[in-house]
């Protein structure tokens, strides 16, 4: 039996990584339903076929431009909110900036090695909790007291430390006060819901912080909760990713959706971290 009747999309002009990464899925998580395309030509075909859980792809494909293909995705073929995710051995800085307005769930670096890969296609699939949890300091910024509560509870549970901020106002004051105090960001996440009250929304507390404060992607990964209805209101998820957030989340929260999201973003900021302290390193040497 398939897993929850998920299939997973792997786009890749390398039958050789087409060949490891779907030996490794079906070695890994078994009961996935995993098909391959080494175009994007056959990538169209297959996704207008299939309903897929994720879609992976790598940078260089032999008949379109990456960022063109993640558009007709997410345009054309009206997949919005389908995690999809690069995996590339070159660092996601280099392109980060071209990336910013396109609807990418996360980046993987070849660099950490196989089992991670899975780990990490796996967290976008499970059902359950993941065994381990990255730790990580999380700013969270929610209105409404119930659901801020039953939120905190599950990320007290997982032993995550955060900051609860009731409006975009308050949680933008944190960021800027602890970011301009001694020039070292303290929280490794944005967990925030779109719709609150006051004088800012969640969108503009992502742009502020994506523009105003300059911090990108891997720098801040930025979850966001949404309840909108995306049949009424299908141009919706377009404008949360534009806005500058890394992924979305549906309520009601679903426990192990959060935690698997959760680490997502926290291993984007963990490999953030250690490039940028290898560089740093390399620099002082030099």
């Amino acid at each position: 039996m398939q897993k929850n009747g998920q299939r997973v999309l792997l786009i890749d002009h390398s039958g050789t990584s087409l060949a490891i990464i779907s030996k490794l899925i079906n070695e890994h998580i078994p009961g996935v339903a995993v098909d391959a395309a080494m175009s994007a030509a056959e990538a169209f075909q297959l996704l207008q076929q299939h309903k897929y859980a994720l879609i992976t792809t790598s940078r260089n494909l032999p008949d379109i431009d990456c960022h063109d293909l993640i558009k007709t995705i997410r345009d054309e073929l009206s997949l919005k909110v389908t995690p999809l995710i690069v995996i590339s051995g070159e660092k996601m800085g280099i392109f980060e900036e071209q990336m910013i307005c396109e609807q990418v769930n996360g980046y993987f670096d070849k660099k950490l090695g196989q089992q991670k890969l899975v780990d990490y296609i796996n967290s976008f699939l499970n059902t359950s909790p993941p065994e381990a949890t990255i730790t990580g300091n999380i700013l969270y910024v929610e209105d409404s007291a119930t659901v801020a509560l039953a939120t905190k509870n599950l990320l007290s549970k997982h032993d995550y430390n955060y900051l609860h901020a009731k409006d975009a106002e308050q949680a933008l004051q944190h960021l800027q006060h602890s970011f301009s105090r001694d020039n070292i960001l303290p929280f490794d996440l944005l967990l925030t819901d779109i719709q609150l009250e006051g004088h800012m929304t969640g969108q503009d507390l992502i742009r502020e912080i994506r523009h105003g404060l300059g911090l990108g992607y891997e720098q801040l990964p930025i979850l966001v909760t949404t309840s909108s209805n995306y049949d009424a209101d299908p141009d919706g998820p377009n404008r949360i990713f534009s806005s500058g957030a890394n992924d979305i989340i549906e309520k009601p929260i679903r426990e192990p959706m959060l935690i698997a999201r959760l680490n997502n973003l926290l291993m984007l900021r963990k490999q953030y971290l250690q490039i940028n302290h290898s560089d740093n390193t390399l620099n002082m040497e030099h």
